[in-house]
């Protein structure tokens, strides 16, 4: 008897390895990986986006693709991180990849609505910067296209899901993106570049688009939906871009 006792006692550490070297690590590394995204958010409000990236990508690293919402939350961070320190192409390629993920539409309608938000920011800007580098209209019209799906998409959205006062915003955000592509380039250099778009200035954003024509977008093109095939909404709302007169 007192054999078997002991030999019991002896074995009852071992399903707390088993646990600690298996599902405990996970378990740890989850724990870790949500440490760092609330750092990482710390770091947002900060405005200190490369330490945001930074945390964002470490904490990816911990969570793979084991929980796909937060894996979303990610790389809406990474993608936002991105685009603030002036990554244009990156945030587009990140944003694009991010919207037409199979798994997007079963993301919380919360992080839909946020990712197609800063989607329409990211083109809407993206085609400001073109035209003023003189890019091939058609370049920078794909961008400016892209930008008033996603804020059309939103209004309708969220206009029908009674949310009136975001949806009234993303009228606003629509009739902007519809104004930059009415305006005359001599008009639009009279304006001052929104300072969210500034970032992207300076590093030939045009070029680099032009060199990747025809390589993203296969098939169904990011940003449009249901829908999607009607004109322009009339309008030049100019409250959404905030950064100097008519910005």
């Amino acid at each position: 008897m007192k054999r078997w006792l002991l030999l019991l006692w002896l074995l009852l550490p071992l399903p707390v390895i088993v646990w600690h070297y298996g599902a405990g690590q996970k378990w740890l590394a989850r724990d870790q990986a949500h440490g760092l995204i609330r750092r990482g958010w710390e770091a947002e409000s900060r405005r200190d986006w490369a330490e945001s990236e930074s945390l964002f990508h470490a904490a990816a690293g911990l969570i793979g693709n084991t929980d796909p919402r937060v894996r979303g939350q990610l790389d809406l961070g990474l993608v936002r991180a991105r685009y603030r320190q002036g990554g244009a192409v990156d945030a587009i390629d990140g944003i694009d990849r991010l919207l037409t993920d199979p798994g997007f539409p079963n993301q919380p309608v919360d992080l839909q609505r946020e990712a197609r938000e800063l989607a329409g920011r990211i083109h809407y800007h993206a085609a400001w910067v073109m035209r003023l580098e003189g890019a091939r209209r058609e370049l920078w019209l794909e961008e400016a296209e892209l930008a008033r799906q996603n804020f059309r998409l939103l209004t309708e959205t969220t206009r029908t899901a009674g949310q009136t006062t975001y949806s009234e915003l993303q009228q606003t955000n629509l009739e902007t993106a519809v104004r930059l592509q009415r305006m005359s380039l001599t008009e639009l250099m009279g304006r001052r570049l929104p300072e969210e778009g500034q970032a992207m200035s300076g590093q030939g954003l045009s070029e680099q688009m032009a060199k990747r024509r025809g390589q993203r977008g296969q098939g169904k093109q990011p940003g449009i939906g249901e829908n999607e095939d009607g004109p322009p909404a009339p309008g030049a709302g100019t409250m959404r871009f905030p950064g100097g007169p008519g910005s």
